[in-house]
């Protein structure tokens, strides 16, 4: 196995078992017994449990990062260019809800390098509808109704992804009512 396989093994690892136990509950040893690798090695590649939830949550950001520049470059309208980009971002959150739900509800909170990656993709996401529409407060407004949908329906309620996609596509299209 490569090193890049044995680092992905132990982030798959890292998701499942913070997915199942909770970061909190979950050890380093825990997460190479589940790997099937030996202590010393999850070591080679994180410094500790806390740097692979880092790395997985960097990996996340980096994904929202790839979808605002690829919606930068769009061209539709930009009520359907924000409704795409809202469904598709809800996508790849929903992915990784437990570690979005450890990370919302247990880490940003207490950890300045977790609350400064929260407020960074925030901005980037609040420049993105800014520049969509020219319109500041719209964006605080939409910013502000899609992060409360996901860390209501999808953390707390626990809703399916396609109900909370209808419900944020319905509540997109009645803030832009009348926007051109």
């Amino acid at each position: 196995m490569g090193q890049s396989d044995t680092r992905k093994k132990l982030i798959e690892s890292a998701i499942n078992l913070f997915s199942k136990e909770g970061y909190f509950q979950t050890k380093v040893s825990d997460i190479v017994k589940n790997a099937g690798v030996a202590q010393g090695t999850f070591y080679i590649y994180f410094k500790s449990k806390e740097d692979i939830l880092l790395t997985i949550v960097k990996t996340i950001i980096d994904e929202i990062y790839k979808t605002i520049n690829r919606y930068e470059k769009v061209q539709l309208e930009p009520n359907e260019k924000v409704l795409h980009f809202s469904k598709e971002i809800f996508e790849l959150l929903y992915q990784y809800k437990e570690i979005a739900r450890i990370f919302f509800f247990q880490l940003y909170c207490i950890n300045d390098e977790f609350q400064q990656m929260y407020y960074d993709t925030s901005q980037q996401i609040h420049r993105f509808l800014q520049q969509t529409f020219n319109d500041e407060v719209l964006a605080d407004i939409l910013l502000g109704f899609g992060e409360r949908l996901f860390k209501f329906e999808i953390l707390m309620d626990n809703k399916p992804l396609e109900q909370t996609v209808e419900k944020i596509t319905a509540g997109i299209e009645l803030i832009l009512k009348g926007k051109k």
